[in-house]
């Protein structure tokens, strides 16, 4: 960690956790961010990528636009079966490399920018070695209850839930690892039908108070269990940003604590 480059967020959580929010409540603070799912998402216009999955799967995983049919993929990918494995491990071999350039150029040119801070959303941030890249993670954590609840509003059963965490680590792992947690239990913009509308509550929020004097939260220590700075409070806009000013103010202390 150097005192005259952007420092790196990752943000990371379980599936309806609310990491979408958390992103947003970081960009109203004006910080670059890499989404690497919209991202993802964008590789499958790629005619090579699009190519080796009609290849794969046949032309049923392409939809009459000539776009990826993402449901039809996920079926394959994620189904309770033990081809699926092979099927999923074929998708990361071919999507992730491109991924990750597109990362690697965008964080350059962040850091060749004069931006302070910038955010990356990478759920996988510990499955694929990204880790490496940042200076400090942050975990968005809500109850299962909670994140069964969301995804349900996604026609997800819990099984479908359990069938796509299967193929991450576990929380518990993801906890331990980060260095702050956000507590979204009980979000307002929960609900929102993207990522836009959370972000226009986080910036609406953080009129009020970006500007107010926030002091470190959470207490120095040898290691990152004692570093950590949790959230206590539910997660609505004011809420995130308070939280994310914290956490940012103690990223500042860490980073000038350094040589």
């Amino acid at each position: 960690m150097t005192k005259d480059r952007a420092l790196l967020f990752a943000v990371v959580g379980g599936i309806g956790s609310g990491k979408s929010f958390a992103t947003a409540a970081l960009r109203a603070f004006g910080f670059p961010c890499f989404d690497a799912d919209v991202e993802a998402r964008r590789l499958f216009d790629d005619p090579a990528i699009l190519d080796a999955l009609r290849d794969r799967w046949g032309a049923s995983v392409v939809s009459p636009d000539g776009t990826v049919d993402r449901r039809r993929l996920a079926e394959i990918v994620f189904a309770p079966t033990d081809e699926a494995r092979a099927e999923l491990d074929f998708l990361n071999r071919t999507t992730r490399p491109p991924l990750f350039d597109r990362f690697r150029r965008w964080l350059d040119a962040v850091r060749a920018s004069d931006a302070e801070f910038a955010v990356l959303d990478a759920p996988l941030l510990f499955e694929v070695g990204w880790e490496r890249e940042v200076d400090f993670v942050i975990f968005v954590e809500a109850s299962r209850a909670t994140r069964l609840r969301r995804v349900a509003e996604r026609g997800w059963s819990p099984e479908e839930l359990d069938r796509r965490e299967a193929n991450q680590l576990p929380l518990a792992v993801k906890r331990e690892r980060a260095d702050f947690v956000l507590v979204n239990d009980d979000a307002p913009a929960e609900n929102a039908e993207n990522a836009e509308n959370a972000e226009n509550a986080a910036e609406n929020a953080a009129l009020n108070v970006k500007n107010a004097e926030v002091g470190p939260n959470g207490e120095t220590g040898k290691n990152r269990q004692s570093e950590r700075a949790a959230a206590t409070a539910p997660f609505s806009a004011a809420d995130a940003t308070a939280q994310i000013a914290r956490i940012v103010d103690e990223a500042h202390r860490r980073r000038d604590a350094r040589p």
